[in-house]
């Protein structure tokens, strides 16, 4: 017959070891007989946590049951944890970061999903029969200095083997196709890593011979050089040699070679030639005629012969001229008719100053001007700039007249430099009172003083009135009369006009205006808008401006506006 003691002690041990024991190691099993991947990032820290908290649950009990209900609940709870978690982790295998967990179902459970960075350690706590481990199912792999990120696509990773690597393949696929593709061309290597069509086609290759051609490439793939491979000369290098670019017929490489002045070049002549037999148009010829460092004086005689011969190779005539000082007095003569005939009028504007052209030369070019006037005002712009009163009468009114059919910002733009005709003037002033918006002066990016140094006095007396005019009905034009126009220049009316209109914005931008401007104002109209601004604001900021010409060691205030501020302080 069991004593009462006794049937408590085996309750207990039932209670608190055998049934916590069933279940928390049945839960574990249950976990796997469900076929479930648990991969965890954690380390032992809980295991042994729940261990030492567990045996102290346990010391407990073998000197006396607990006192109420939560804490034998909270108690049972720990041990059924601990008999859960330590098994399992007890029982738990590490997996490499780069692997896949496959289920006995065929999921498939990527490891670095489940770690943040590849320097956690991973573990797989429900390991079974039938669950498979495949490892490097993405990462990256090295061949012929050319480094791969990959990823294989899950349905791929489904069907591998146990233990199974898929980098191996990889490397041996992408080294193969690598091996094929670093003997080929230059301009084909560098194609690889320029052109995303033939890096397709590479990767393509590099798939099939992965993993076969039954089925579709199941691979993501990203290719770059490494840093070393890409030197001049090596494997992947993006730039041609002298050998690989006369073997490859590469112009571009021929002038770069013949056109840096600290290039090593083995055969000169032979560059020049293919360079001779490859042009077919004038502007890798010109490049090196601009900087003919080595070549001789013959080569250099033909390479000038063959622009010449070439047609519509104007503007670089004009080019060579402005920058090659080899040439001879024969040469500059011809390539001064080639450019004063086939150059665009725009390149001959623009070079004007190292080709010094002459009175003649310009009226030589006036027929063309009218031309090129007619197809874009901004040249005409810069050839009253360039020329002035050079240009032929009959050029400049050619000038100003599609100027005139043109946006007002080219007529301002142009006014700055037609100083030399009265009438030539009235015609782009008559344009711009008649057309200019505030973009126009926007555009021209005229400032106050530069439109003060433009504009004669009429000129700029019409500009006040016509933008005061548009001030009523523009905002924008208002600011543009408040910042961009002289206040000097303006009729007494002018300035009570942008006066009132600043008293409707706010009394500070009226007080603000007046005492910037009081020289130009009346004094009695200063200081009746200093009084109205003085009665919106406290007595506080009143005395502060009553001292503010003396704290800022300026003249911002007259002598009875500092009065009024100090009657404005005084008020209680």
């Amino acid at each position: 017959m069991l004593t009462r003691k006794q049937r408590n002690w085996k309750l207990t041990a039932l209670v608190f070891g055998l049934l916590p024991c069933v279940v928390g190691l049945g839960a574990v099993q249950a976990l796997r007989w469900s076929d479930i991947v648990w991969l965890s990032t954690g380390g032992g820290f809980w295991p042994v946590v729940l261990a030492g908290v567990s045996i102290a649950v346990l010391i407990r009990l073998f000197f006396s049951d607990f006192d109420d209900r939560t804490s034998g609940t909270a108690a049972w709870l720990t041990l059924v944890a601990t008999w859960f978690y330590v098994p399992a982790w007890a029982a738990a295998i590490q997996v490499p970061y780069a692997a896949a967990v496959i289920s006995k179902g065929g999921n498939v459970h990527n490891v670095r999903e489940t770690a943040r960075y590849p320097g956690y350690r991973v573990w797989f706590l429900t390991d079974r029969p039938g669950t498979r481990i495949v490892h490097n199912v993405a990462g990256k792999v090295t061949a012929v200095s050319v480094d791969i990120e990959y990823s294989y696509a899950d349905p791929y990773i489904a069907t591998r083997q146990h233990g199974e690597d898929l980098s191996e393949a990889l490397a041996r696929g992408a080294g193969m196709v690598l091996n094929e593709e670093a003997q080929r061309t230059r301009e084909s290597k560098i194609a690889l890593f320029e052109d995303r069509t033939a890096q397709d086609r590479a990767i393509e290759r590099i798939c099939r011979a992965t993993v076969g051609d039954g089925i579709g490439c199941p691979l993501k793939i990203k290719m770059s050089s490494q840093v070393e491979a890409t030197a001049i000369g090596a494997v992947w290098s993006r730039y041609y040699s002298e050998k690989e670019a006369i073997a490859e017929k590469h112009l571009p490489t021929l002038v770069h070679l013949l056109t840096k002045s600290d290039s090593s070049i083995a055969d000169t002549d032979g560059v020049f030639a293919l360079l001779l037999e490859l042009a077919e148009t004038a502007t890798p010829l010109s490049q090196v005629a601009q900087k003919p460092y080595f070549l001789s004086d013959d080569q250099f005689g033909e390479l000038i012969r063959r622009i010449m011969r070439l047609p519509g190779c104007g503007d670089e005539a004009v080019a060579i001229l402005s920058k090659v000082k080899r040439l001879s007095q024969a040469q500059r003569q011809e390539l001064r008719a080639k450019a004063f005939g086939e150059a665009s009028i725009a390149k001959i504007v623009a070079q004007a100053g190292p080709l010094r052209i002459t009175d003649a030369e310009i009226a030589q070019l006036a027929p063309r001007m009218r031309v090129a006037f007619q197809d874009d005002p901004g040249v005409a712009v810069r050839s009253l700039e360039v020329f002035g009163d050079r240009l032929p009468e009959e050029t400049q009114r050619d000038a100003v007249g599609r100027i005139v059919k043109a946006k007002a910002s080219y007529a301002l733009a142009a006014l700055a430099h037609v100083n030399f005709s009265d009438d030539l003037r009235g015609e782009l002033m008559k344009k711009v009172l008649a057309d200019a918006g505030y973009e126009d002066f926007s555009v021209a990016g005229l400032t106050k003083e530069s439109l003060q140094s433009t504009l004669i006095p009429t000129e700029l007396k019409s500009l006040i009135a016509k933008a005061i005019r548009q001030s009523d009905t523009s905002k924008r034009w208002f600011e543009f009369a408040l910042t961009s126009l002289p206040i000097s220049a303006m009729t007494l009316e002018e300035r009570q006009s942008l006066l009132t209109g600043l008293l409707f914005e706010s009394p500070k931008a009226a007080v603000e205006f007046v005492s910037k401007n009081r020289a130009f104002l009346e004094p009695a109209e200063v200081n009746e808008v200093t009084r109205g601004y003085a009665r919106t604001i406290e007595t506080d900021f009143c005395l502060h401006l009553s001292h503010r010409n003396r704290n800022w060691r300026v003249d911002y205030f007259s002598e009875d506006q500092l009065q009024i501020f100090r009657e404005c302080a005084e008020r209680k």
